[in-house]
C-alpha cells in the first residue's frame, strides 16, 4: 500500500490539476499539521489526563506522522513525475505509511474496547495509564511487523525515474492485497460498529435517572468518537477501493480518469488526517477549549486562575477556599462587635431612660405643663430605642 502511486504523471496531469493538487495536499498538511500537534500539547495539561485522551493522542502522533512526511513526499512525486528522492527512501516511505495506518487502525480498536469496558460492564477494573501505554507500545510493535514485505518489494527503476511495487509473482501481490484491506479495514471497522452499537444500546435502556448527567456526558464522547470511525472508513473506502480493482483487474493501459480517480483517493485518505482535530474541537468542549488556550499561547496557571475568576471552573482552588474561609471570618468577627457595639449603647441608653424617670418621681408633682413634656420625651425616647433595635440587629441566615 505504497504513498506514491505507480502511475507516470507526465502525460495524465495537466498543468491546472496539478496546481490544484499541490493546493489542496497543501491544506492538508498545514490543517493535519497544526490540529494533531494541537492534540498532542492538548494531552499534557493535567486535566486531559484520561486514558482515552491518551489513546486519542497516539492517533494524533500517526495523524501527524502522515502530514509532516507522506503527503509531502506524495504531492511531490505525483507532480513531477518521477521519483528524485534516492532508493532509500523508495522502500522508507511506503514503510512509514504502513506504520501510521495500522497505529490509527489499532488505536481506535483501543479506543472503542475501553468505552465499552467503561460503559457496559462498569464493574470491571478500568484500565489504567500504564495498561494503556501498554497496549500503545504493542499497537507500535505490530505496526512495525506487517509493511516489511512493502520495505522489501518497493523498489526503484533501472532508469531511477519511477518507484513502485515489484513482487517475485503476481499472486503474491494479490494476496498481500486482500490481506491488507481485510486486516486494516474490513475486520477493523466490523469489530469496532458491533463495540459501539453495543454501547449505545446500553446508554439508550439505561433507567438511571439520577446519572441523567453523567449518561449525557457519555453520550457526548461517544457520538465525537463515532464520528471519528465513520470519517475513517469513509475516507479510507475509495483507495482500498481502487488498489484491490488495479490488483485484480489484470494488465491494461492507465487512462487518465483513473489516474486522477486514485490520487483523489490518495488524497481523501490523507485527509482523514487533519479531520479528527476539527471534530474534536466541534464536538468536545474541553478539547476546545484547551486548543483555544494553546493557539493564545496561554499558561497553565493562567488558564486556571482566568475559569476561577469567571466562574467556569466548577471546583474552588485551594486560594479560593483559603480566602473565602478568610473573607467569611472576618465578617463574622465585624458582625459580633457591631452586635456587641449596638447593645452596650442600647443599654445604656435604656439606663438613661430609667433615671430619668426616677428623677421626674423623685421630683414630685410639678407644673401639668412640664409633667407632660417629660413624659412625652420619655416616650419617644423608648420608641427610637425600639426602632434602632430592630433596624440594627442582624438576620442571619
Amino acid at each position: 500500500m505504497p504513498p506514491t502511486t505507480q502511475y507516470e504523471g507526465g502525460d495524465l496531469d495537466s498543468i491546472t490539476l496539478k496546481w490544484l493538487r499541490i493546493v489542496f495536499y497543501g491544506v492538508i498538511c498545514i490543517v493535519g499539521t497544526v490540529g494533531n500537534a494541537l492534540v498532542i500539547l492538548a494531552y499534557r495539561n493535567p486535566r486531559m489526563r484520561s486514558v482515552t485522551n491518551l489513546f486519542i493522542a497516539n492517533l494524533g502522533v500517526a495523524d501527524l506522522t502522515v502530514t509532516l512526511i507522506n503527503v509531502p513526499f506524495t504531492v511531490s512525486y505525483s507532480t513531477l513525475g518521477y521519483w528524485p528522492f534516492g532508493a532509500f527512501l523508495c522502500k522508507a516511505i511506503p514503510f512509514i505509511l504502513g506504520i501510521t495506518i495500522f497505529s490509527s487502525v489499532g488505536t481506535l480498536i483501543a479506543i472503542a474496547a475501553d468505552r465499552y469496558r467503561a460503559i457496559v460492564h462498569p464493574l470491571l477494573p478500568r484500565i489504567r495509564t500504564r495498561h494503556a501505554i501498554m497496549i500503545i507500545a504493542a499497537i507500535w510493535l505490530v505496526a512495525f511487523i506487517y509493511p516489511i514485505p512493502l520495505m522489501i518489494y518497493q523498489t526503484l527503476t533501472e532508469e531511477g525515474r519511477q518507484c513502485r511495487e515489484k513482487w517475485p509473482t503476481k499472486n503474491a501481490q494479490e494476496i498481500y492485497t486482500v490481506i491488507l484491506f481485510v486486516a486494516l479495514y474490513l475486520i477493523p471497522l466490523i469489530a469496532i460498529s458491533v463495540l459501539y452499537f453495543l454501547i449505545c444500546h446500553n446508554l439508550k435502556t439505561s433507567e438511571s435517572s439520577a446519572q441523567e448527567g453523567a449518561r449525557r456526558a457519555k453520550k457526548s464522547v461517544i457520538r465525537m468518537l463515532v464520528i471519528v470511525v465513520v470519517l475513517f472508513s469513509f475516507c479510507w473506502l475509495p483507495y482500498h477501493t481502487l488498489v484491490l480493482y488495479d490488483n485484480f483487474a489484470g494488465k491494461r493501459d492507465v487512462t487518465p480518469v483513473f489516474f486522477q480517480m486514485m490520487m483523489f483517493s490518495l488524497w481523501l485518505s490523507f485527509a482523514n488526517s487533519c479531520c479528527n482535530p476539527v471534530v474534536y474541537a466541534a464536538l468536545n468542549r474541553n478539547y476546545r477549549r484547551e486548543f483555544g488556550r494553546l493557539l493564545r499561547c496561554q499558561t497553565l496557571s493562567s488558564h486556571r486562575n482566568a475559569d476561577s475568576l469567571y466562574g467556569r471552573d466548577r471546583r474552588f482552588s485551594s486560594e479560593t477556599k483559603s480566602t473565602y474561609r478568610k473573607t467569611s471570618k472576618q465578617q463574622l468577627s465585624r458582625l459580633f462587635l457591631k452586635r456587641k457595639s449596638n447593645a452596650n449603647e442600647d443599654f445604656t441608653m435604656h439606663n438613661g431612660a430609667m433615671a430619668e424617670m426616677s428623677n421626674a418621681s423623685r421630683s414630685g408633682q410639678g407644673n401639668s405643663s412640664s409633667g407632660t413634656s417629660q413624659n412625652a420625651r420619655e416616650e419617644k425616647l423608648l420608641e427610637k430605642q425600639r426602632k434602632r433595635s430592630k433596624v440594627e440587629s442582624p438576620v442571619l441566615v
